[in-house]
């Protein structure tokens, strides 16, 4: 069974690494009967979706369209729309009046719709996104990891001191006691042992 994160001397904090803590503030928690959140795999998101497609039923008819205006006629044979492009004009009206008309050029285009029984439909089910209240897991969290920065900060000291010892030591050339002085006399507080 794995420890839980209080049950670790500070000496074998600084050794975890990153997965081991993990389990170790996991089990820290459970052992307070505090719920750890769970872990959603890559696998089990990917099945969220899943769809349903009724195709349409209908024939597909060919009509003209310029614009917003299409027609309410059409064809059944593609290239007899296309035919009935060859010499169309657009007549144009030069006011309001029926009698003032003009003869303008003409940009309509085939267009394909479907016409039938139903048009065609997706339905999708997505499932109600997982998700748990980690409230008090992240309390049992934040102290586990306040107590490792203690720990790593005070190890980090240390070596410190001890650098800064090795440090007095070689300007002194070697001898403790000028390397004392220097230290009582920049760093203050008491000589830091080996």
């Amino acid at each position: 069974m794995s420890k839980r994160f209080n049950d670790y001397t500070d000496t074998e904090l600084l050794g975890l690494d990153n997965d081991n803590l993990n389990i170790a503030i996991r089990v820290e928690a459970i052992q307070r009967g505090v719920k750890p959140p769970i872990t959603i795999s890559e696998a089990l998101r990917q099945t969220e979706w899943r769809g349903y497609e009724k195709p349409a039923e209908g024939i597909k008819v060919y009509r003209l369209r310029q614009g917003w205006h299409t027609s309410e006629f059409g064809w059944l044979d593609e290239s007899k729309a296309h035919a009935a492009l060859e010499g169309l004009v657009k007549i144009e009206k030069i006011d309001y009046k029926d009698d003032h008309l003009r003869v303008g050029a003409s940009e309509v285009t085939v267009e394909a719709v479907w016409v039938g029984v139903n048009k065609g439909q997706r339905k999708a089910a997505k499932f109600e996104e997982f998700y748990e209240d980690t409230t008090d897991f992240d309390k049992v969290c934040s102290e586990c990891l306040d107590r490792l920065s203690r720990v790593r900060q005070e190890a980090y000291n240390a070596k410190v001191r001890t650098e800064k010892r090795a440090e007095y030591l070689r300007l002194a050339g070697g001898d403790e006691a000028i390397a004392k002085a220097f230290w009582g006399r920049v760093e203050g507080g008491e000589w830091p042992e080996a």
